[in-house]
């Protein structure tokens, strides 16, 4: 993850550097995922908003697999440089209007929410695991693929 955050604080596309980490977190190093993660992110010569905001974001991220998949989470993501004073809604269109806003609130996984970030709950939906998801749904008597979706 400080890797991933190494090149969004020098100008990568965020989702292009978390995609590269989740490609790891998923596929080639799962085996690994406490490395991926126990190094605290650097911050940048020049702190902005994209900075603090993305990082942020990449400490609920590393908080949010840990929890999910069973990574002892490392200390440095509880930095209070990681909590964010105004709510942030990432770059998802349409965030000015009050029920896309209020579906962010209801819809996002605690360690982002904790962070004043929302983002809703499909961040980190993994290819990998969709027929779990689907079997998981079913077991629960849901059947309609959009339910099943979300």
């Amino acid at each position: 993850m400080g890797r991933a955050y190494q090149h969004i604080c020098s100008g990568e596309d965020p989702w292009i550097a978390l995609g590269n980490f989740r490609n790891a977190w998923y596929g080639y190093a799962k085996d690994v995922r406490a490395t991926l993660v126990s190094e605290p992110l650097l911050a940048p010569e020049q702190e902005t908003d994209h900075t603090r905001r993305w990082g942020a974001f990449c400490a609920a991220s590393v908080e949010f697999l840990c929890s999910r998949y069973g990574v002892p989470c490392p200390q440095w993501v509880d930095h209070p440089r990681y909590a964010l004073a105004t709510p942030w809604y990432g770059d998802i269109r349409n965030t000015t209007q009050k029920s896309v806003q209020q579906h962010l609130i209801e819809t996002t996984q605690a360690p982002f929410a904790r962070r004043n970030i929302f983002c809703g709950n499909r961040l980190y939906q993994n290819k990998y695991e969709m027929s779990t998801w689907v079997q998981e749904a079913r077991d629960q008597g849901i059947t309609d693929p959009g339910q099943i979706w979300h």
